[in-house]
């Protein structure tokens, strides 16, 4: 986001040089009025009022308004749209006349008129601020003459007609500013999308002694400062700058420019702060006009047909009668906003259908822009659905190749948005690009079971892909034609791809993987497609010696350091079988000690390489249920041994839990206080 300077072509009698004047806009006018400056060879104040007219893009037009009374002449007064049709000044300084009177001008009867104002009013003072906050404007600070700076606040209320004057000093809660004048202010919303004002920041200004660089936050729903939180300040001491928010979506953006950064030193810097953010930032400058001479004292109004702010004189060691135009288009963007977009990527060649969804969109000529600067734009029309979606098919982008560009929208003619949402063009995938590998393609599988492997999607400039949505097809046919097995693919939506087929009897096999061409119906082999695999016998099948057990059931099988140890099911003990070499062997063994009693259905684990644990199970003598613990343990020698723990008992509930299952809760409860009585006494040794 950047600014660009313009030097406006003007016609018709121009204001005279001048500072401490107010730019205001009301409605459609932009008028200028009072200041200070040197009319007739004679510096003097002044109260002639101007307007100036900026239908013509081409040719800006002053016009002064001459009417039959007006404010006597004035500058560092407050000038404030009261609605549409009226403009509002108050205070100000002529020479050393202080001012606290009320004017209004009307843009329809062309006149000024002095408002009466009930209520006590504030001393007369200049180099204050006015905010206008509902129907009421906020008076903050300001100079009263003979030392006397102000840090009171007022509220001037307008209600049906009616002003009223309101002193609100003592009403504000917390710890305001210190007294200062030529100090800025301004008023933001806190909720995005919003137009309901909650804070008011006054930042920066003097005192007669020394210049601020603090800003203070008065919280106007509670009416209080807020004084745990630091609010947002310029990095240097500034005063006599000008500083104003302006609705955007969807945070309001504030500026500021130009002042006085110490003595005779004036400046012509350009910071904003989004509100939402809540940090000024100083903003590139495109274009070649430079920007203006730098001044303190001068006046801006914003211009919302052309998102540019229109700044008039100022002083900087003299008085300036110049007229420049700050194009912010590009941070304060259209009344409406677009937040994301989805899908965010797609192929190059287009057609892509997007939701874009914003804030405050309407209906209307709806445009889209594709691009990342002006030399590859492509604008295409959207759909309006709804105040925050519309719909837009992606324009083609092979002319410029596979880039991330920033989307923008325009409706009915006005700016585009100034939100970042970005859409990444993807070159096509092409199949001849395209390669698969893994232990699923190796020379020699396996049938019956899911072989894998793995396919990288690359596009027409052999890059690999970073995203699904491909559609690949796998196919296992035997070499004879004669069997085809099942396959299938999973999209890992990183480019990747997995495949899996499953052959289903042994022998050669070709796995032909192919890729959907996108707009068409053809499937075109990948790299290396087909690829030839011989499907083998997965499982290995040995030859098994010795006294092979009985048929039975109820049995436990357990491996044991390359031993398969089977036990229980009948009365016939223990065999191992020993799995080492080609030749299994089957061996029935006497272990020494126990044994333990016949039976089936029971648990075994295993306890380390030459030892396991068996427990319970079903008694083959009674058929009564057993809990006893055994272990059996290959000695060095090569001989088995049982074995049981001393201290194997029979399992039994904990008593605890026996005694609350039958309604022993109370008597758990007193164990607790007696624990809990030893803990005392414990402490109560301890202390003495």
């Amino acid at each position: 986001m950047s600014i660009s300077w313009e030097i406006p072509v003007i016609v018709g009698d121009s204001p005279c040089p001048r500072s401490g004047h107010s730019f205001t806009s009301v409605g459609d006018h932009f008028l200028l009025f009072g200041g200070v400056g040197r009319k007739g060879d004679k510096p003097q104040s002044l109260n002639d009022l101007y307007e100036l007219d900026t239908s013509d893009i081409d040719e800006f037009k002053w016009k002064e308004v001459v009417t039959q009374t007006s404010p006597p002449p004035r500058a560092r007064h407050a000038a404030i749209p009261l609605d549409e049709k009226q403009l509002l000044i108050f205070g100000g300084i002529d020479k050393r006349t202080r001012y606290n009177d009320v004017w209004i001008f009307s843009t329809e009867e062309r006149a000024w008129s002095p408002i009466q104002v009930y209520g006590a009013a504030p001393e007369p003072r200049a180099h204050f601020t006015a905010t206008k906050f509902g129907s009421k404007i906020i008076i903050f600070g300001g100079y009263g003459g003979s030392g006397q700076v102000f840090n009171d606040i007022w509220f001037l209320r307008v209600e049906d007609g009616v002003f009223t004057w309101e002193d609100m000093t003592a009403s504000a809660l917390g710890i305001g500013p210190t007294p200062r004048l030529d100090h800025s202010a301004f008023i933001y919303p806190i909720t995005p999308n919003s137009d309901t004002y909650d804070k008011l920041v006054i930042m920066g200004g003097r005192d007669l002694s020394q210049m601020f660089q603090d800003s203070h936050m008065l919280d106007l729903n509670d009416f209080a400062w807020v004084n745990d939180v630091q609010p947002p300040t310029l990095p240097y001491e500034i005063c006599n700058n000008v500083c104003d928010g302006i609705e955007s979506v969807p945070y309001h953006k504030v500026f500021s420019f130009g002042g006085k950064k110490d003595m005779m030193l004036y400046t012509n810097t350009v910071e904003v702060m989004d509100c939402g953010a809540l940090v000024w930032s100083t903003p590139p400058t495109e274009g070649t006009v430079k920007a203006p001479v730098a001044r303190e004292d001068t006046a801006w109004i914003f211009d919302s047909s052309t998102c540019s702010l229109l700044i008039f004189g100022g002083w900087s060691n003299r008085w300036l009668g110049d007229l420049v135009k700050l194009n912010v288009s590009s941070i304060i963007g259209p009344p409406y906003a677009c937040t994301s977009i989805f899908p965010d990527m797609g192929p190059v060649f287009g057609s892509t259908e997007l939701t874009i969804k914003g804030l405050r969109l309407r209906d209307g000529k709806i445009q889209v822009k594709f691009s990342t600067n002006e030399k590859n734009e492509a604008v295409v029309d959207g759909t309006f659905v709804d105040n925050e979606t519309i719909k837009v098919l992606t324009p083609n982008y092979e002319q410029y190749g596979a880039l991330t560009v920033d989307v923008k929208v325009s409706i009915s003619g006005e700016g585009w948005t100034v939100n970042k949402i970005r859409f990444s063009y993807f070159a096509n995938t092409a199949a001849r690009n395209c390669i698969a590998y893994g232990p699923g393609l190796l020379a020699e599988t396996m049938y019956g079971v899911e072989n894998s492997f793995l396919i990288q999607a690359k596009d027409t400039q052999n890059e690999k892909r970073t995203s699904g949505g491909d559609i690949f097809q796998v196919r296992t046919v035997s070499m004879d034609g004669k069997y085809e097995g099942v396959a299938r693919i999973k999209d890992l939506s990183n480019g990747q791809y997995e495949g899996h087929y499953m052959a289903p009897t042994p022998g050669q096999y070709q796995i032909f993987v192919a890729f959907n061409e996108l707009g068409t119906s053809d499937y075109v082999p990948i790299r290396g497609s087909p690829f030839t695999v011989t499907c083998v016998d997965p499982w290995v099948k040995h030859r098994v010696m010795g006294s092979t057990p009985a048929r039975r059931k109820g049995l436990n099988l357990v491996s044991l350091n390359g031993d398969l140890v089977m036990y229980g099911g009948d009365k016939s003990g223990v065999f191992v079988c020993s799995t080492d070499g080609q030749d299994w062997k089957w061996s029935q063994v006497t272990a020494s000690g126990g044994p333990p009693p016949d039976r089936s259905f029971h648990s075994s684990a295993v306890l380390s390489l030459e030892e396991l644990a068996l427990f319970g199970g079903v008694s083959v003598a009674d058929g009564s249920d057993l809990n006893d613990l055994w272990y059996l343990k290959k000695q060095e020698d090569g001989s088995w041994s049982w074995s049981t723990p001393e201290a194997s008992l029979p399992y039994t509930r904990h008593v605890m839990v026996s005694e609350e299952e039958e309604g022993g809760g109370e008597e758990a409860g007193s164990g607790d206080d007696k624990e809990k009585e030893k803990e005392e006494e414990k402490e109560g040794e301890e202390e003495e």
